[in-house]
């Protein structure tokens, strides 16, 4: 009989007790995608991450093989963003890709165009496997030819490493700010109608070109957002009007930001690090409309993707979105989403993005730098595990500066991770610790400790996770240890363990 986990906490900074049954409760998640944790990169910056295959960018491809030996599978990479809609391909440029910035500084350019050399890009990455992003905004004359002529180019270069197309970027922008792509009056019936005309063009040219490279899509790619003036599309509602019609939707991708309608979702109209990010009720709120939209489109047969995402829209906050408290928020999104049905996650990067992951190559002065969400990646991917069937059951606790997750691997009890959120600075003269006492069934004799910690919540280095760095200045993104491996004893089933605060810890039980 499946039990359903207990939680009772005496005070807020009391012991607790924490019982965690030995096979998954009945609100479990279903078996989680290995590839769970995943990237989207701008698609302006993607040369700059993976390099070419003259200069391959090992320091990026160091980091995604170490989430790779982690959970036995590839991350996999969503190349796009807003430059995907403006950015042209020219089948007779010999530079990979061409910028043009309004403003020097600007974080994207305002057009660009990419030759046949872009796709080098793509061969760097051994084992990977990529979403192209291609441009939905034009409707030049040449529109059909434009699309017939990428399409093929991407099929043709790229082969099996493409998994699935997009075609556009929040396109539910179109008819008003920021982008003005589309007349005001332009209506959600029109982009149905305009975007399956448009990848039947690109799956004809993809079958032709490259007839045993897929054709599926990802779709629609919305930010779904109140943020243009306006009622925000809702993907159901272009479902419903037909979208997918022609057969080549095979994932649902929808785009989430914690600032996007923050006060509407879940009260909160700043950017605090502490309200905003180190908050599991914030976390819960943000994903909340997400979550309820996978059941409800659950009867199309297709998985719920985050396709872009990431803490605050607008390429992040220095001192908020660069610091440890957001590797602290990546985590609990990550298994919050994880274990409510979210099948891929696809944390948005960009060169000199405040929320990056990392940044892949010297620019404007900061060299190539692994970045404190990073160990967020870190963490989840160690608690998602390689078994072939891990399922994730959250465990209610009682403030918002405080959440678990019990990890089960072929239905028995594997591992737990707390997060402690409450913000502590580094400067600061004292720092709080949580102690809480987790009952496990009794056969467990010991677990294994590791900790995401750094001086404190606006920590951009000094991070380790496990004891373990993966800072470029030291191996170049390899695992460097620093520390050696922590151990909790476990009598009679119960197990204590502190957490200060700013700081989570995994837990790896052994019998």
């Amino acid at each position: 009989m499946k039990v359903q986990i207990a939680i009772t906490l005496l005070v807020p900074t009391a012991l607790g007790l924490i019982s965690v049954p030995d096979s998954p409760p009945n609100f479990a998640s279903d078996p989680i995608p290995k590839d769970l944790s995943s990237f989207s990169i701008e698609l302006s910056s993607f040369p700059n991450y993976a390099g070419n295959t003259s200069i391959p960018n090992d320091f990026s491809y160091n980091l995604l093989s170490n989430l790779k030996e982690l959970t036995g599978v590839w991350p996999k990479v969503r190349v796009g963003g807003t430059t995907q809609d403006k950015s042209l391909f020219d089948p007779d440029q010999a530079e990979a890709i061409k910028l043009y910035f309004d403003k020097p500084g600007d974080d994207q350019p305002s057009r660009a165009t990419y030759g046949p050399a872009f796709f080098e890009s793509y061969q760097t990455w051994e084992g990977v496997k990529f979403i192209h992003g291609f441009n939905f905004n034009y409707n030049g004359s040449d529109a059909t030819e434009q699309l017939q002529s990428v399409s093929s180019a991407a099929c043709t270069a790229m082969g099996q490493r493409l998994f699935l197309s997009e075609l556009g970027n929040e396109i539910d922008f179109a008819p008003g700010w920021p982008n003005f792509y589309r007349s005001p009056n332009w209506t959600m019936a029109d982009y149905v109608k305009e975007w399956n005309w448009k990848t039947d063009v690109m799956a004809k040219s993809i079958k032709e070109s490259c007839p045993d490279v897929t054709t599926d899509f990802i779709a629609p790619s919305f930010i779904w957002t109140n943020l243009t003036g306006r009622a925000p599309w809702n993907p159901a509602d272009a479902f419903k009007l037909g979208l997918g019609d022609n057969g080549l939707v095979s994932e649902i991708g929808v785009h989430n930001y914690m600032n996007a309608d923050s006060k509407e979702r879940f009260g909160v109209d700043n950017e605090d690090l502490q309200e905003l990010l180190m908050n599991h009720s914030s976390i819960v709120g943000s994903l909340g409309p997400h979550i309820e939209l996978a059941r409800n489109l659950s009867d199309l047969g297709l998985p719920y993707i985050l396709s872009e995402t990431n803490s605050i829209a607008g390429q992040g906050r220095i001192n908020k979105t660069d610091v440890l408290g957001d590797a602290l928020w990546l985590v609990d999104y990550t298994l919050w989403a994880g274990a409510h049905g979210v099948k891929r996650i696809h944390f948005h990067q960009g060169m000199n993005y405040r929320y990056a992951s990392w940044q892949p190559m010297e620019s404007n002065g900061t060299l190539p730098t692994t970045r404190p969400p990073y160990y967020g990646h870190i963490m989840a991917s160690h608690a998602l595990g390689n078994s072939s069937d891990t399922r994730i059951a959250n465990i209610p606790l009682k403030e918002d500066t405080e959440s678990a997750y019990a990890i089960y691997d072929d239905n028995s009890l594997s591992r737990i991770a707390i997060l402690n959120m409450q913000e502590s600075f580094a400067n600061a003269t004292s720092r709080p610790t949580e102690k809480y006492t987790v009952k496990v069934p009794n056969h467990f004799h010991r677990a294994r400790v590791d900790r995401l910690i750094a001086p404190g919540s606006d920590s951009r280095t000094n991070i380790t996770f496990g004891g373990v760095s993966y800072d470029y200045t030291r191996s170049r993104g390899h695992p460097v240890v620093l520390n050696s491996p922590e151990y909790a004893a476990i009598k009679d089933g119960m197990l204590q363990i502190a957490v200060p605060a700013s700081s989570a810890v995994l837990l790896t039980l052994d019998g």
